[in-house]
């Protein structure tokens, strides 16, 4: 009760009517999402330590980036902070990062899309989860139960397929940060190509049947990793590198694909000092991507983000 009466006087300090009313804006409930229970939580930790190691690998690879685009935008300082993440993802991380840790500064500035990228990670756990063990026989319904979990959140992606090589990378500072840093670029792509790969890979396979599978993709993934794809002209979609799985969940895969682009725009705003050069004007533009991606925001009869939907039947740009 005190804590909640120290911040309900700081937002009345901050917050009257006057010309401060617009750190209001800065001030915001941050609530954690719970993971949803079921039989196949942490199944990927105990059957396939591998990969879980993998994964952790990637949730500091974002974060790690984010907070440094940040802080600099010079070319040495970014290909270390890329050398550091696949020194990261090479020590096998036994588990995940606390990104508020990694990324405090990017955490104060623009926490709801933080909480977007955060629960949607979940919902890729959650999947890889589900897949990752033979206990749980009736994989259609309680994918469905996931499903309907994450999107009654707020936070939550919307599962639109959207104009990704089109719309959403047609913004005044779209494709900066593969201009910029392609090589950075292409291994953010990489993590992409893995975690649609590895979807892919575990659909219609046992448990056992996995792990004799997956070793091969992560001798691919690190391949890419070691010399980074700068062919791809763009992100690896769902459609392309996992069709099976995109067939037969495709809410998941455009939520996953949608995730994807937004960490790209994100990306594209820090990499554009000369357009957004203050920490306000940083935040302000991502908070307006950020609305283009809710769930919320798409439902039936909400015309404001129709333009950024994928056409109907249209094809993607292929990423190789």
């Amino acid at each position: 009760m005190i804590r909640v009466l120290v911040l309900l006087a700081i937002s009345l300090l901050l917050c009257p009517q006057s010309a401060h009313a617009s750190l209001c804006d800065w001030l915001e409930q941050r609530n954690h999402l719970f993971y949803l229970r079921g039989p196949w939580n942490w199944s990927i930790t105990r059957q396939l330590p591998e990969l879980y190691k993998e994964f952790n690998g990637i949730d500091f690879g974002h974060a790690h980036l984010a907070e440094t685009l940040l802080q600099t935008n010079d070319a040495a300082a970014i290909e270390q902070a890329r050398l550091e993440i696949l020194a990261f993802i090479e020590s096998k991380p036994a588990f995940p990062p606390d990104e508020a840790l990694i990324a405090p500064t990017f955490y104060r500035l623009a926490w709801a899309p933080q909480n977007m990228f955060d629960w949607s990670h979940q919902l890729h756990r959650d999947l890889y989860d589900l897949f990752a063990t033979d206990q749980v026989q009736d994989k259609e319904a309680a994918y469905r139960q996931i499903l309907a979990n994450y999107l009654a959140q707020p936070h939550a992606i919307t599962p639109q397929g959207l104009d990704h090589a089109g719309a959403l990378w047609s913004f005044p500072e779209s494709r900066n940060f593969v201009r910029r840093f392609p090589k950075f670029n292409a291994q953010i792509w990489s993590y992409h190509w893995l975690q649609a790969k590895v979807a892919e890979t575990q659909l219609g396979r046992t448990v056992a049947e996995q792990r004799t599978a997956l070793p091969a993709v992560l001798v691919e993934y690190h391949g890419y990793l070691t010399t980074p794809p700068l062919q791809w002209q763009f992100m690896p979609m769902f459609h392309e590198i996992a069709p099976t799985f995109s067939q037969r969940f495709p809410e998941a895969a455009n939520i996953f694909d949608n995730l994807h682009m937004l960490h790209d725009n994100i990306d594209d705003v820090l990499s554009s000092p000369d357009l957004f050069p203050t920490m306000a004007a940083k935040r302000e533009r991502i908070y307006e991507l950020v609305e283009i991606y809710l769930h919320r925001n798409h439902h039936a009869g909400d015309q404001r983000y129709t333009r950024y939907r994928a056409a109907a039947g249209a094809g993607h740009q292929h990423h190789r």
